[in-house]
């Protein structure tokens, strides 16, 4: 992911390779841990933030310098990146390439052979910002999502030096004094505009581009032009090397506190970036956490840690192990990790015949190479991801299919502040009115009210969000309080006969932590709040406050929750043992929706009040139908969300409110 620094043993003229090394180690580690869900490291993802300081320091020397005397050549730079870059990728990409056409099933192959197209073509920060963030539970598909810092840093280094010399023509123009004033105020007038850009920017763009994390790299670039400043000498020593560990290591700890991980990076990730700029403009060599012999070579291997400790994370969580023994995915991930790190470091980053030889022959070996890589890529996904491989497609399309499925049209969803989309079928229709409300498990019925009512109905979603007054998600702020009083506010209007609400009742029980009221500007859970039933009787007043307007008012229960993709565990489970998954756990399904079941059964007395209750024809206790047989589709498209051709044909239980072509 860096600029690769030879470890060497220590010499006078080189005092920061040991401080970089020991930092990109400590960097590496924080990532790893972090993704192997070590508590210890919770927050660690900002390690990706003090690898951006460190590439922005080192290639600031780089360019700078070497514009200065006259001797860089942006082709030559850009060759010497690809050189330290390219091979270690080109490795992972390949093993993954040749393990997926044995080991995955055609839709996780086809889903993998995308993202390599996108990661050898450096663009994968902008494709998986496209998709569900960075910080998005029970993803087990994405195989090289952590290629997007890689992605970022190719796109800086093609940019940079064309800022560098930009900065330094105008630098001259203002006659220059040596000083290089001009020069470090226009890098530090971009460096605060993309810190402006990354504070203002919605979190998926903030999180993934170049333009907003561009600030991160020139603060490391800044500290090396700053490097010779007089007055910046009290930074330098002992106590600013070991304050800049400390920021960086107290970093994951106030992420974790703060809950900040949907905020990242904006404003927050400052502190990161200072500990690491403090560290480095310290320029301290003794620093005995950095400068010792495990420091220097885990710091040495770091790149290759970081390309191959993901797709093992990604590998272990696909097999379930991670779910069934976590303890011993990390005793076997971490060090595993390690030592591909250590072997991609020593056969494969050195390339030395490939360094060896003239321009024009070593790019065009990277580029065959890296050619033939997307070639099979190409291949795997203009088949399907190999579909031929399979004897028997239906089940395997099947759950393609609902994977791949959206369960209402994008137009219905209300996202961040906006909360002013609705979504409306047979519009102006005569009879009763029918508003459909709620998080993305309203969303998950709009196939079966498509196909079947012919009454005026409006769907107004918002996905995420408790519709429950004054709550929020906890760690971010998604409007969700506002739309929910909307919500209220139009379904108590009169303009509607049936109000119908659907939302993830297991997600927002009592006993859930990601939710919290809102009091004071402070978020807290509902045991912070001192009522641990605060949803309950907040969800009981909204509820009562409708019927008592004389309002139909029905609850769509809670839908059963899975620990895995079911379309894709379904297909992985056939492919590799040729059994079909028809039924499955969902252990929290009861205990969580205990107090929400209590309501709605004492809601019930009230005429106007009615439970639709789909888990009653899919579950006997906690054991649950996720596949049907007699239409051979999966009942679900993920985790917890109805396949949409299902429910269309099994959403019945709604026709009692609706007028539907069958009355």
């Amino acid at each position: 992911m860096l600029e690769q620094i030879t470890l060497t043993a220590p010499m006078s003229n080189s005092k920061l390779q040991t401080d970089i090394n020991g930092l990109r180690a400590i960097s590496v580690l924080m990532v790893v841990l972090y993704h192997f869900n070590l508590r210890i490291a919770s927050g660690g993802f900002i390690g990706v933030d003090v690898f951006f300081v460190i590439s922005g320091y080192l290639m600031t020397k780089i360019i700078f310098d070497g514009m200065l005397a006259r001797r860089f050549h942006y082709g030559e730079f850009l060759l010497k990146r690809a050189l330290r870059i390219f091979p270690a990728l080109f490795a992972v990409v390949l093993a993954l390439l040749l393990a997926g056409a044995v080991l995955l099933p055609p839709a996780d192959l086809d889903n993998l052979a995308a993202q390599c197209l996108r990661a050898l073509l450096f663009v994968s920060n902008t494709y998986y910002a496209g998709q569900q963030g960075y910080f998005s539970a029970g993803l087990d598909d994405r195989w090289l999502l952590h290629t997007w810092s890689l992605s970022v840093e190719w796109q800086f280094y093609m940019l940079y030096p064309l800022i560098i010399w930009a900065g330094l023509k105008l630098d001259a123009l203002a006659g220059a004094d040596g000083r290089h004033r001009v020069f470090k105020l226009f890098l530090a007038a971009i460096a605060a505009a993309s810190l402006a850009l990354c504070i203002v920017a919605d979190n998926q763009s903030a999180f993934f581009s170049v333009a907003t994390r561009s600030w991160q790299m020139i603060a490391g670039g800044l500290v090396y032009l700053a490097r010779d400043l007089s007055w910046l000498r009290p930074l330098r020593g002992r106590v600013p090397s070991y304050g800049g560990v400390a920021l960086i290591l107290a970093s994951p700890w106030v992420v974790h506190m703060l809950q900040l991980e949907q905020r990242w990076p904006s404003y927050y990730a400052m502190l990161p970036v200072a500990g690491a700029c403090l560290l480095l403009a310290a320029r301290f060599e003794n620093n005995v956490l950095l400068n010792n012999p495990v420091m220097n070579r885990l710091g040495a291997w770091s790149y290759s840690i970081y390309l191959w400790h993901w797709p093992i994370v990604i590998a272990l969580t696909i097999s379930g192990l991670v779910d069934t023994s976590p303890k011993l995915a990390k005793l076997v991930g971490i060090p595993l990790s390690i030592l591909l790190g250590y072997l991609s470091y020593r056969y494969i980053e050195p390339m030395r015949r490939l360094r060896a030889a003239r321009a024009v022959p070593a790019a065009a070996a990277l580029c065959a190479a890296g050619g033939v890589l997307l070639g099979v890529s190409a291949i795997y996904n203009a088949t399907g991801g190999l579909e031929q491989r399979v004897s028997d497609p239906a089940v395997f399309q099947a759950t393609t299919a609902a994977s791949r499925a959206a369960t209402y049209p994008e137009q219905c969803e209300n996202r961040m502040a906006d909360n002013s989309r609705f979504c409306h079928l047979n519009q102006g229709s005569t009879g009763n009115k029918v508003l459909v409300l709620g998080d993305s498990h309203a969303g998950h019925l709009y196939s079966w009210f498509a196909a079947h009512s012919k009454s005026d109905t409006t769907f107004y979603v918002k996905s995420g969000c408790p519709v429950i007054p004054g709550f929020e998600l906890k760690g971010q702020d998604r409007s969700c309080r506002a739309y929910t009083k909307a919500a209220f506010a139009l379904a108590a209007s009169g303009a509607y006969r049936t109000v119908i609400l659907s939302q993830n009742w297991t997600g927002f029980s009592p006993t859930a932590t990601g939710i919290c009221t809102v009091e004071n500007g402070r978020c807290l859970s509902p045991a912070e709040a001192g009522d641990t039933q605060l949803p309950v009787t907040r969800t009981r007043a909204a509820l009562q406050n409708l019927l008592d307007k004389h309002i139909r008012v029905v609850v769509a229960d809670a839908t059963p929750q899975f620990s895995f993709n079911v379309p894709k565990t379904i297909a992985r489970q056939y492919y590799w043992h040729h059994k079909l998954v028809t039924r499955a756990p969902s252990p929290e399904l009861l205990e969580k929706n205990r107090e929400f079941d209590q309501l709605f059964a004492q809601l019930g007395r009230d005429p106007n009040f009615a439970l639709v209750s789909l888990r009653k024809d899919l579950c006997q206790g906690v054991a649950c139908r996720v596949y049907d047989d007699r239409n051979r589709m999966p009942v679900f498209i993920d985790k917890d969300h109805f396949n949409p051709a299902w429910i269309a044909l099994h959403g019945e239980r709604f026709a009692p409110f609706v007028a539907t072509a069958l009355h």
